[in-house]
Formats: C-alpha cells, structure tokens, sequence
C-alpha cells in the first residue's frame, strides 16, 4: 500500500533543496561584483579636527554630495580608509583635512582652500575647482588602491 505522506515530505525536501542551491548560486555573482577602494592619505599635518574622505559616483554629485563618505579623527602622517561594496562604475574621491572640524572644506575671499585638501588621481586645477574629467577611474574588475597627498 502507497502512503501519501512520504511523498509529501520528499516532494517538499525537493523544492526546500533547490531553493536552497539556487540560492546558492547567486552568492559567488555577487562577490564578483562587489569591490574595495582604498585610499591612502600622506601629508596630514597635525591631530587636529577631522579628516573627511568623500566617494563620488557621479559628475552631476562631484564635490557636493557624496555617494559614501568616512569621516576619522586625524593621526600625523598617513591613514588608510577603505570603502567596501563598491559596484562597478566610474568614482571619485575627494579628501580634506577640516582643521576647525566645521564640516566644510574653509576657503578664503577668493574662493582658495585654506584647509589641506588632496583628489583622486590629477583632478586637481591650478586655477579653479577640481577638474572631474581628471580625477576620475574605473572600478571594473578588481579592487582600487588609490595614494593622495594632502596640499
């Protein structure tokens, strides 16, 4: 005699291990899409304040609201932050040590930074803000490592 409630159970032990492995497969696509970018900070001067590290993801955003930001209490020298789950596209990164810890990057009359400030790659401008063309790179592939000195 055929009873229904094992086939009931092993039906249910079928569809509870495919979801199960379906589930499964997703995790190594995931992995493979999510990054790291690593900035490295020389030149901070003093223990003052804060040092504020803004990841921007858009030219529209540059220099103004930050897809992901760190701020960390300042050590003389060199510090590194790291940005985690970071998906493909194009960023990128602006620092600036806020010596009055103000939240803002202080400029004098004409419109110069008077707190140290460093970009991502040469985004930086002899005349004017920084240039976005030239500060930003690719998150593709692999993680980023990004070196800025503050000026």
């Amino acid at each position: 005699m055929f009873h229904k409630k094992p086939v009931k159970i092993m039906r249910t032990l079928i569809i509870l291990t495919t979801l199960l492995l379906a589930a499964l497969s997703t995790l190594p696509a995931r992995a493979q899409n999510d990054y790291q970018i690593v900035v490295e900070v020389e030149n901070i001067q003093s223990s003052e304040g804060s040092i504020r590290v803004g990841l921007f993801n858009s030219k529209n955003t540059f220099l103004e609201d930050a897809y992901k930001g760190i701020t960390a209490r300042p050590v003389k020298g060199t510090m590194t932050f790291t940005f985690e789950h970071i998906p493909p596209g194009e960023y990128t990164v602006s620092v600036y040590h806020d010596l009055n810890d103000n939240g803002e990057l202080d400029s004098n009359m004409m419109g110069i930074p008077t707190e140290p400030y460093g970009i991502s790659l040469e985004g930086r401008s002899m005349f004017g803000p920084p240039v976005y063309s030239r500060a930003a790179f690719k998150v593709t592939d692999k993680n980023v490592r990004l070196l800025i000195t503050l000026e």
